[in-house]
């Protein structure tokens, strides 16, 4: 009443009367609603005041709670809660409150569960990293015999056996070798850090019921061996073989990983059954599938992903990848366009960018127009024109899904293709070999008195806590060798926590004699990558056969260049040459790509059957001969050519560079030589088999395998450019032959011995010619019938005999 009469003092002038009733009533509430808030329990209040997120107000509640009943362990959950999700972020307070939590309810699963989540966080120091882990372990084991269907539980121990999986699949011990010291050391010392692999060894083999390893503790004693160090360790102390053939001890701890694997995905495909939509679970299967290479069960998995998380990014890259490795090209080609659609700013300029793998003096035309320029770049680079899909930028989209599967760290929001080992895998693609070595480290610990019980793992307790002579962080490392067959990389994991860098040499290793130019891998790693940004080997599929083609440029219009791609496809002896075709339908281009990585031509077509007459007959083989011809700018191009049956069954691919000749200038020239197994004058024009190429009235049926019978006649054409007109208005030259024996490099020409054909066309060695014009086209038949076998160099040489200048062009060919 008292409210009210103030109310009405108060705002009796301001407001019309019909308003009055209206905020009475509203004030009223507000009051009612002061008086029920006082009525509830401080749980309460934290509770609503959590939710609200008014987090201060809600640790006043909860710690009053706690106040009024000392007992109650949900307010030190909450408490743990608040001080671990929220922007009161203290993780000691956390794990406090989550302990005294457990103290009064140690079997609550709830609890347990986030004691998990706080145990995952990364604590920069490899021992705590370890003690951790193994209180996971432990704890998520606790919580499936409280409730075996626990999908964290499951989801935690799948976790851990995907890091055993990772340490046992490619792992090596050198259990008497140290990798800081560059002289043999005996001690009777153990490592601490290896017999901790080893401990784990033992746990997992104890729970499956294995065999116990044939590692045993004594092998991580002194072990007296013969061996040079210099051959090691001063020339390269990474040279894994070396290691082997010095004799040195070797522990293989591979024989591990598929029990690893197993469990592994038993606990992730059982935390999936109880809760589908555990997002994280999909990530830690791809991870353990791609490591395993079993990409169809990848695939079964990701269509259940699917029905949860269709607009996930990750679900079509990670489609893309598995799509990929199991060679379905079209479909990992529509995933990985499909994930754009979903990704954010960051993940799509990663997929996209291409600065990482470019040469230093590409960077700033890319710069300029990245667009533009990736488009170009990619195009250069695709290893199959006649494919839809770009198979060199899908090895791309590829490489960036898998290192971020195996590099990557959600906690500290990393992604895999930033860290240095997925920076290598995405200019390289994964490695020929993938070793990890775990050197003997037991510089400081030999002169450490060992725990009394002679257990390692005390051992190494002791050491961190007292200390020693030695830095047990550089003690501890592991060293992960990537070879490419040309060049390595050795990344070092000082921490033991799975965080790997390149290697570099303390300056403790360089006062022993470690050589920085030798074993410093950031260095070296520089070097590779300007030598080698990137590299990419295609295989194709199916069965793949040599597609021999000799490409011939002569003068055209315009400033262009006349190109012609002569090649040929082998022929089995089943065909009938009686028949008109074989009956092959077949998919054939020919591109030419410029240096600045444009295309210039494009050339598509379908054969729906191989015309018999186009067959060349030798003794190894038969060939189909086929050209396309071309107008392209002069320079230095790419020229691919490619051929594919229906169906991709049979596929050949032929990519190498060629200089287009430019004919533009007023100098004396003659275009590139171009061989042939037939050469027929033609006053119409008109090709004499319609795949023939016709010039000057010639019709030609080139020779791409360069290869001839010594019976076989050679047939040779070129023309001649800018020849100088006399005052008669004709234009003399002399044509030159030689043919050399490569393999001996005499100089000593062998004059061709037979000529024939005639006309315009037939010339002999050394006679003049005499045109009336600038230009001309001629050709020679050669006969080698009395010479060896082997490779030879043909020599052409044009004399102008009005200017004495000369021009000369070589071409090798093989006589069988």
């Amino acid at each position: 009443m008292h409210v009210q009469v103030a109310f009405e003092i108060t705002f009796d002038n301001y407001m019309p009367s019909y308003c009055k009733s209206i905020f009475i009533l509203l004030f009223s509430l507000v009051i009612s609603a002061q008086a029920m808030a006082q009525d509830l329990d401080s749980m309460t209040q934290g509770i609503l005041a959590f939710r609200n997120g008014e987090h201060s107000a809600a640790v006043g509640h909860f710690e009053k709670a706690l106040l009024e009943d000392p007992s109650n362990a949900e307010a030190h959950f909450l408490l743990a809660r608040l001080y671990w999700e929220t922007d009161l972020r203290n993780t000691k307070k956390a794990g406090k409150e989550l302990e005294e939590a457990l103290l009064i309810e140690p079997e609550n699963v709830q609890y347990m569960v986030a004691l998990l989540q706080q145990l995952r966080a990364d604590s920069w120091l490899f021992l705590v990293d370890k003690s951790r882990e193994a209180k996971r372990r432990q704890l998520a084991k606790a919580i499936l015999k409280l409730d075996e269907s626990n999908s964290f539980a499951h989801e935690e121990l799948g976790e851990s056996y995907i890091r055993d999986f990772w340490r046992y699949r490619n792992a090596l011990m050198y259990p008497a070798l140290t990798f800081n010291e560059y002289k043999y050391r005996g001690s009777s010392e153990y490592d601490p850090m290896a017999t901790r692999l080893l401990d784990d060894l033992r746990e997992m083999e104890q729970e499956q019921g294995l065999p116990e390893s044939t590692v045993a503790t004594e092998q991580l004693g002194a072990i007296e061996f013969d061996w040079n160090p210099n051959s090691v360790f001063m020339a390269d102390e990474f040279d894994v073989d070396a290691l082997r053939d010095q004799g040195i001890p070797v522990v293989d701890l591979s024989g591990r990983a598929q029990v690893a694997y197993d469990n592994a995905i038993g606990h992730l495909n059982s935390a999936l059954e109880s809760d589908p939509r555990q997002r994280s679970v999909y990530d830690h299967l791809m991870e353990v599938y791609s490591l395993k290479g079993e990409y169809d069960q990848a695939l079964q998995m990701l269509s259940q992903m699917y029905v949860f998380f269709p607009e996930d990014a990750k679900l079509w890259t990670y489609l893309g990848y598995a799509h990929y490795n199991t060679g379905n090209m079209e479909a990992a080609s529509k995933s990985f366009e499909t994930s754009f659609r979903y990704m954010d700013e960051n993940e799509s300029y990663a997929y996209t960018h291409l600065e990482d793998i470019l040469p230093e003096d590409e960077k700033r035309l890319y710069d300029r127009d990245p667009a533009a320029y990736a488009a170009r770049f990619w195009i250069s680079k695709d290893p199959r024109y006649l494919t839809p899909y770009n198979e060199r930028k899908m090895e791309h989209y590829a490489r960036l899904t898998y290192a971020d599967l195996l590099y990557g760290s959600p906690q500290m929001d990393l992604r895999g293709w930033n860290t240095e080992r997925g920076q290598i895998l995405v200019r390289y693609g994964v490695p020929q070999g993938d070793v990890v070595i775990i050197p003997r480290s037991t510089t400081g610990v030999r002169d450490s008195t060992p725990a009394a019980d002679g257990n390692s793992a005390s051992l190494a307790v002791q050491v961190a806590r007292s200390g020693t002579d030695t830095d047990l962080l550089e003690e501890a490392n592991t060293f992960n060798i990537w070879d490419y067959g040309e060049f390595k990389f050795v990344f070092e994991d000082p921490f033991r926590n799975g965080e790997y860098r390149l290697f570099s040499p303390s300056a403790a290793d360089l006062t022993a004699g470690s050589l920085p130019w030798v074993n410093d891998y950031t260095i070296k790693a520089k070097e590779i990558i300007n030598q080698t940004p990137e590299r990419y080997e295609y295989e194709a599929p199916g069965r793949q056969i040599e597609l021999p083609y000799v490409v011939a440029s002569f003068k055209g219009e315009n400033g262009n260049t006349d190109v012609y791609v002569n090649y040929a496809i082998p022929i089995t002896d089943a065909f009938d040459p009686n028949e008109e075709f074989i009956n092959v339908t077949a998919n054939a281009g020919t591109f030419v790509v410029a240096e600045n990585r444009d295309m210039l031509v494009e050339r598509r077509r379908t054969i729906y059957g191989l015309p018999t007459s186009q067959i060349e007959r030798f003794k190894e083989s038969n060939l189909w001969v086929d050209t396309q011809q071309m107008t392209t700018p002069p320079g230095n191009h790419e020229v691919s050519v490619e051929f594919e049956t229906s169906g991709g069954g049979t596929v050949a691919v032929q990519r190498r560079q060629v200089e287009v000749h430019d004919f533009t200038s007023d100098r004396l020239a003659v275009s590139d030589i171009l061989l042939a197994y037939r050469i027929e004058e033609t006053d119409d024009g008109r090709a004499v088999v319609p795949t023939d190429i016709v010039r000057k009235n010639v019709s030609i049926r080139p020779a791409p395998w360069t290869v001839f019978a010594s019976t076989q006649p050679i047939y040779i054409y070129f023309e001649v450019y800018n020849l100088t007109l006399g005052d008669d208005g004709a234009s003399r030259y002399e044509v030159e032959a030689t043919l050399t024996p490569k393999e001996t490099g005499s100089g000593v020409g062998r004059a061709i011995r037979g000529l024939f054909g005639g006309g315009r066309g037939g010339v002999s060695t050394g006679v003049p010619i005499t045109v009336e014009a600038t230009e001309d086209g001629q050709y020679l038949i050669l006969d080698a019938d009395n010479q060896e076998p082997g490779l030879y160099t043909l020599n052409l040489k044009i004399k102008d005999q009005s200017t004495g200048r000369e021009v000369e062009r070589k071409k090798d060919l093989f006589l069988e």
